[in-house]
């Protein structure tokens, strides 16, 4: 399996779905359970999080990497404190989840502007997308848990779809780059 700078690209597809199922589960079923929401957000945040600390370590650009490393642990410890503590108030768990989406989108927009590349729209713009989610579920913390659900639901969908389509294209070009094996011809 081919890797490029940023790690396995399966790592990303795989991570992308579970992102994307987590969010439509959100979507579906908005009524769920504070717990239910607390435990699927937090370990949604874990994974995100944890593969944002990973393609950082792995990445070979230099230009974010301090703010991607901090913002990925800061996840992590969001997650943490969501799964321990999912019977509190709906509260603390909205201003978590809020703040890590703020935090992220930030961070994938400035990545992707600071480092450029063919796909900087592409970052830009879900970066975008997280924040603007991220400030109205810190706007409007009183909002029903179905709300807060849906809005949550469809940060992670955007997310896992960056993500898988991020893996996509690491494994094509991976793929392009992929010198022949003594036994193909090679091109005239």
């Amino acid at each position: 399996m081919s890797e490029r700078g940023s790690g396995p690209w399966w790592g990303f597809v795989v991570v992308g779905l579970l992102s994307a199922a987590a969010g439509i589960a959100m979507i579906v079923w908005p009524d769920i359970t504070l717990t239910a929401l607390a435990l699927i957000s937090g370990i949604n945040i874990l994974l995100l999080s944890g593969l944002l600390i990973a393609a950082t370590l792995f990445a070979g650009e230099e230009g974010d990497r301090t703010l991607r490393v901090v913002v990925g642990v800061l996840g992590v410890i969001a997650g943490l404190i969501v799964i321990k503590h999912p019977q509190q108030t709906l509260l603390v768990i909205v201003l978590a989840i809020g703040i890590w989406l703020v935090l992220s989108g930030l961070t994938e927009a400035m990545g992707a502007l600071a480092i450029g590349g063919e796909r900087r729209w592409l970052r830009v713009g879900g970066g975008a997308i997280e924040i603007a989610i991220g400030i109205l579920v810190l706007a409007l913390p009183k909002i029903s848990l179905g709300t807060v659900a849906v809005l949550i639901g469809i940060g992670f969908i955007v997310r896992g779809i960056a993500l898988v389509l991020a893996g996509w294209l690491l494994h094509r070009a991976g793929a392009e780059e992929t010198p022949p094996t003594p036994l193909e011809p090679r091109p005239a």
